[in-house]
C-alpha cells in the first residue's frame, strides 16, 4: 500500500510541475529555472557541490559555482545507497520504494518557498536519516511543498554522501577527511547562507531539522559549532542525537573492501588511487552484499567528538535553542525478528548486561521481542534525549523543549506491532500522509505538527505549542511534552505535560552509563 501511495504521489507532483509557470532566481549555482504554482516556488536538483567522482571520490566536497542558466525542475539523483543486511528488505520497502535513480554524482538540493518571494522568512533545512548508510532527499515523504505553503517558511532539502562513499573509515585518508557526509551537509548549509535571501528566506533565521541519523547529523552540527558561529539559530532532533563515542577509529570494513575489490596495496595513496578507479556500481554491489561491512562516522575532533555531552555542559557548542525527543515505539522497527533477549544482549553488549538486569527495567510479562523493542527505543533514542536535555539546561541554554510522540494510526501500521514507530511522524510534519487512507485525526495532527515546526522556526525562544513548558529535568517538574497521546491532536490540546523524568527510569538505572562516558 505504501509503495503504491509513494508512486502515485510522485506522479502527481510531476504532473503538477508540468503545468506550473517558470520562475528564475539567480544564485551561486547559476540562474535557476524553477516552477511556480499555487503561491509556491519550487526549485529541484540544484547542484551545490561538484561531482564527487574521480579524484574527488573520498575527498571533501567542492562548491559548485556557475552563472549559467540551470534547469531546476527535476530532483537530482540519490547518492549511492547501502541497505545493510538483516533489515535490508524492510528498509528498502519503507524507505526506498519506488527506488529513485542513484548516482555517485549526487550533491543536489531542493528549495520550496512562498511566491512571490518576500523577505525575512524563516528557513527549515531538512537532513534525512538512514543510519548514514542510505537515505535521499528524493523520496515523496520529504517533499517540502505542504510545509512551506502552510507555514510560510522556506524549506530546503539536500543529498549527502552515505555509507563508504560518505563515511569511509579509511586509513588511506587524513582522519579529518573521513566524515565526508557531514562536510557535504556543511557545504549545503553554506549554500543556504549565501543564497536563501534570493528565495525570501532570512539566513539569520535558519532551523536545521533531522530524523534518526539526520537528527544525529543535526546534533553533530550543533556540537561542532562554537557559540556565535553556527549557520542556524535553532535545531530540531527527531529520534536521534550524538553521545559518547570511542575515539579509536576502526578501519576493518574499508580494508576488507579494498582487498575484496583487488586493491591489495598497503594503506595509502596507491591503494586509494586503485579504489578510485573502481566503478561506483561495483562498489555498490559489494557494499550491498553479505560479505560487506558497514560504515559510520568516526571521531575526528573536527566534525565528531568523543565527548559531546561534556562539550554542551562546558558551553563549547552552538548553544542555540533545541527541540528533541522520541516516538513511543521507536524500537519496534529494529526489533523485527529479534525474539531472544539474551542473544540480542550478547551480540550488542557482550557480557556487560544480563537478561535479568534488563527484564527488571520493564513491565513484567513482556515477550523478549517487546523488551528488545523497548530497550532499543531507550538506549538509542529516549535516553540520549534525556541526557541532551539535561546537559543543555544545565549549561544555561534557555530554550530546550523535550517531547515524546505517541499517536498510532491504522494506515501507518506497516509491519507487525509497529505502533508509533520510528519515522511515523515524518509524513505528518511534511503533510505527505496518504490522504485517501488518513483519518480526520491524522490530518488534524499533520496540521498541528506543521504548526509546531513552523512556530519553532519563527521563534525558537517561544514555546512551539500552547502549554508546552521549557524542559527542566528531574522528578519535581512536569515539563516533558507528550504529544498527541489519548487522541489529543489539535494544537490546543496536543501537549500533555508529564513528569520530566517519567519515562527515564531505565536510562537512569542502566543505560546512561554506556551513553555518557565522561572523560
Amino acid at each position: 500500500m505504501r509503495s503504491i501511495y509513494k508512486l502515485a504521489l510522485a506522479l502527481a507532483f510531476q504532473a503538477c510541475y508540468v503545468q506550473a509557470a517558470t520562475v528564475s532566481v539567480s544564485t551561486t549555482s547559476g540562474v535557476l529555472q524553477g516552477t511556480q504554482q499555487d503561491g509556491l516556488m519550487m526549485f529541484k536538483g540544484v547542484r551545490f557541490g561538484q561531482s564527487p567522482t574521480g579524484n574527488l571520490r573520498w575527498a571533501p566536497p567542492v562548491a559548485f559555482t556557475s552563472s549559467a542558466a540551470q534547469n531546476a525542475t527535476t530532483l537530482g539523483p540519490s547518492c549511492v545507497q547501502q541497505f545493510p543486511f538483516a533489515v535490508a528488505a524492510i528498509n528498502q520497502r519503507l524507505f526506498n520504494t519506488p527506488p529513485p535513480p542513484e548516482n555517485e554524482d549526487c550533491l543536489f538540493l531542493n528549495v520550496w518557498a512562498p511566491a512571490p518571494a518576500g523577505s525575512g522568512l524563516p528557513v527549515v533545512v531538512w537532513i534525512y536519516g538512514g543510519a548514514l548508510a542510505f537515505g535521499t532527499a528524493w523520496i515523496a515523504e520529504y517533499d517540502g511543498a505542504s510545509l512551506a505553503s502552510n507555514q510560510s517558511v522556506v524549506v530546503v532539502t539536500f543529498n549527502y554522501r552515505t555509507n563508504v562513499f560518505g563515511f569511509p573509515e579509511s586509513p588511506d585518508l587524513p582522519l579529518a577527511q573521513n566524515n565526508l557526509g557531514f562536510l557535504d551537509q556543511d557545504l549545503a548549509l553554506q549554500w543556504v547562507q549565501q543564497n536563501i535571501a534570493k528565495f525570501g528566506g532570512d539566513p539569520s533565521k535558519v532551523t536545521i531539522m533531522g530524523q534518526s541519523a539526520g537528527a544525529a547529523s543535526v546534533a553533530a552540527a550543533y556540537v561542532r559549532h562554537a557559540p556565535g558561529t553556527a549557520p542556524f539559530r535553532g535545531a530540531i532532533m527527531l529520534s536521534g542525537t550524538v553521545v559518547s563515542k570511542n575515539p579509536t577509529p576502526t578501519f576493518t570494513s574499508f580494508n576488507a573492501m579494498a582487498t575484496a575489490l583487488g586493491c591489495r596495496q598497503s594503506p595509502g595513496a596507491a591503494r586509494l588511487a586503485c579504489l578510485r578507479a573502481v566503478s561506483a556500481s561495483t562498489i555498490r554491489t559489494y557494499t550491498n552484499g553479505a560479505s560487506s561491512g558497514t560504515w559510520t562516522s568516526l571521531v575526528d575532533s573536527v566534525t565528531v567528538f568523543s565527548d559531546p555531552l561534556q562539550m554542551i555542559r562546558n558551553g563549547q557548542t552552538s548553544r542555540v535553542p533545541f527541540m528533541l525527543g522520541h516516538t513511543q515505539d521507536d524500537g519496534t522497527l529494529f526489533a523485527l525478528n529479534q525474539n531472544n533477549l539474551q542473544a540480542y544482549l550478547t551480540a550488542n553488549f557482550g557480557n556487560l548486561v544480563t537478561a535479568n538486569q534488563v527484564r527488571a527495567l520493564y513491565a513484567s510479562g513482556l515477550s523478549d521481542n517487546a523488551i528488545i523493542a523497548d530497550l532499543i527505543r531507550d538506549f538509542v533514542f529516549l535516553c540520549p534525549a534525556e541526557l541532551w536535555g539535561g546537559a543543555g539546561v544545565g549549561a544555561g541554554i534557555a530554550n530546550v523543549y523535550r517531547y515524546a510522540y505517541g499517536p498510532v494510526f491504522a494506515d501507518l501500521q506497516l509491519f507487525p506491532n509497529a505502533g508509533a514507530w520510528h519515522s511515523s511522524e515524518i509524513p505528518e510534519i511534511f503533510g505527505t500522509y496518504n490522504s485517501s487512507t488518513a483519518t480526520a485525526a491524522e490530518k488534524t495532527l499533520s496540521s498541528t505538527m506543521q504548526t509546531i515546526v513552523g512556530n519553532f522556526a519563527r521563534n525558537p525562544a517561544v514555546a512551539p505549542a500552547p502549554n508546552w513548558p521549557k524542559y527542566v529535568p528531574g522528578n519535581t517538574t512536569s515539563t516533558l511534552a507528550k504529544l498527541a497521546y489519548n487522541s489529543n491532536v489539535a494544537l490546543s490540546n496536543v501537549v500533555q505535560a508529564a513528569g520530566s523524568n517519567s519515562l527515564d527510569s531505565p536510562c537512569d538505572r542502566l543505560w546512561n552509563q554506556f551513553l555518557d562516558v565522561r572523560v
